[in-house]
């Protein structure tokens, strides 16, 4: 059993989300809807000076799953290549 963690601004969780669905992974996961920090890319603070935020997507999944899962991320990361989009598996 894996978990992965998808993080990246709220702007694209729809994206995100259109993309895990393409690839016929099982809509399995939990949200946290508001999560703020600094990556490589613009901050996202939720203040006035860095309004926008990010979303955590978190998923537990089988190795057959991980590979899709990869396939979304890949995905919508090259139709927003300006936005960072953080993929972790544990």
């Amino acid at each position: 059993m894996r978990r992965v963690e998808i993080m990246a601004a709220q702007a694209i969780l729809e994206d995100v989300l259109e993309a895990l669905e393409h690839y016929a992974v099982p809509m399995h996961y939990t949200i946290i809807p508001t999560a703020h920090g600094k990556g490589n890319t613009i901050p996202k603070l939720g203040d006035d000076v860095w309004p926008e935020e990010n979303f955590v997507l978190i998923i537990y999944c089988d190795d057959a799953i991980l590979e899709k899962i990869e396939m979304a991320v890949h995905l919508v990361k090259k139709k927003y290549d300006h936005e960072g989009i953080g993929y972790f598996v544990i």
